[in-house]
């Protein structure tokens, strides 16, 4: 993300907007996708590097100012010291330059702290400043991970896998997308067709490296493409849904499992899509729109309205704690709780308990979560099957995150 042509005055709107989105970030953490909706790419560009970079940036605060940083004030620094060390384009001075401005109509006192602090700071150059990150901070933080997430993770996983597993999680995702059934596979610049991942043979995926253009193109708009993460692919894997089929996917927003397991059944076939959010189905009706077999219904998956054996198959990609898309919501690292972990997988098994009856005998269960935690997956799975005996366990996959894909888990349960 250049910007390298900005002047002082675009870049003190850019800072603007910036605090804007961090404020309502921080005061009610529903997630950046609520929180960045309608912002312009580079402010989204700046806040997720800021999310993603939070341990170091606070690390660094707080090692330079032994007392009280006041919200905004640090607001103000993350952006600051994000351009300096870990954006390309606006020199350091031009940065502090902005923010010392910035503050300087709301509170002289926070200004003149803030050009001390960063002047400090930043003296010794970027590639000073990140080495004293790695030889003196805690480990969490030279690995960009919420304290509470590294201590879970640290305990399971080898050293050599978590620092992997940090460095991809500090990056951005890559645009991907899914060629839909029947649609010619694109061409041009800044398109490169993918290997498909081992879990679904046949995706048909590509990654862009120009998304101006490619959310611009006629092929886009005719709906020919779907952006889609290939670790998505994982549970509709699982689903084996088949010509004719009628299956429901129970917490269906925003509709990219459910376009393809419209794509499998096809106009014979019926999918049924169903949320609790009217936010989120209004955009999985957009998503949907085109597909004959497609059916939606506002519903919340705790209390499925449907009688017993109504489906094939049922599709269960339930709320979690989203430890597998930390890349896309890098706020949910800061935010994260192990009473939070224990209160989704009770939600999750009253879920997966009350919806198993909705599936004939013979039919398929597809429990699927963007969860890496043990008790929201092979746990929770665990459980319910030693509580139904009708259901048997006939496969199972974990993902985990890697430089082309998030990581998600799915399960498939056989019911008779």
């Amino acid at each position: 993300m250049d910007v390298r042509r900005q002047t002082s005055q675009p870049a003190a709107r850019v800072l603007t907007a910036v605090d804007r989105i961090l404020r309502d970030m921080l005061d009610s953490p529903r997630g950046n996708d609520d929180s960045l909706a309608g912002a312009p790419a580079l402010v989204r560009h700046i806040v997720l590097t800021i999310m993603r970079r939070r341990a170091t940036l606070d690390w660094l605060i707080d090692s330079a100012r032994r007392g009280r940083v006041r919200p905004r004030l640090r607001r103000g620094l993350w952006w600051a010291l994000t351009q300096a060390l870990f954006l390309d384009g606006l020199p350091p001075a031009v940065a502090v330059d902005t923010l010392v401005g910035f503050l300087r109509r709301k509170s002289p006192t926070e200004a003149r702290l803030a050009n001390a602090l960063c002047r400090t700071l930043l003296a010794p150059g970027r590639e000073a400043v990140l080495r004293s990150v790695r030889e003196q901070a805690p480990p969490w933080v030279v690995l960009d991970l919420g304290e509470a997430l590294y201590s879970r993770w640290e305990k399971r996983l080898s050293a050599e896998t978590l620092a992997s597993l940090a460095a991809v999680l500090r990056e951005p995702a890559p645009l991907v997308f899914r060629v839909r059934s029947g649609y010619p596979a694109p061409e041009g610049e800044g398109i490169e067709p993918l290997p498909d991942p081992d879990w679904a043979p046949e995706a048909r995926l590509f990654r862009c490296d120009d998304p101006g253009a490619f959310f611009s193109s006629e092929a886009w708009r005719r709906g020919e493409y779907y952006v889609q993460d290939p670790a998505t692919l994982l549970a509709p894997a699982f689903m084996e849904a088949r010509p004719g089929e009628c299956v429901a996917d129970l917490c269906c927003a925003p509709g990219g499992k459910t376009l393809i397991l419209a794509e499998a059944v096809g106009e014979g076939g019926t999918v049924i899509g169903m949320d609790r959010s009217p936010r989120r189905l209004r955009r999985f009706r957009e998503n949907i729109s085109r597909e004959k077999s497609c059916r939606v219904l506002a519903g919340d998956a705790c209390f499925p309205p449907f009688a017993s054996e109504s489906f094939d198959a049922v599709l269960l990609d339930v709320p979690c704690s989203n430890t597998g898309v930390l890349r896309r919501k890098p706020d949910v690292r800061w935010h994260f709780h192990a009473r939070k972990v224990r209160e989704l997988a009770e939600l999750q098994a009253l879920i997966l308990r009350r919806s198993a009856r909705l599936v004939r005998p013979g039919g398929r269960l597809v429990y699927s979560t963007c969860s890496l935690e043990p008790e929201e997956n092979t746990l929770l799975v665990e459980r319910f099957l030693a509580e139904q005996a009708d259901f048997r366990l006939t496969r199972e996959r974990q993902v985990l995150p890697a430089v082309l894909h998030d990581g998600a888990y799915a399960a498939q349960l056989i019911r008779g």
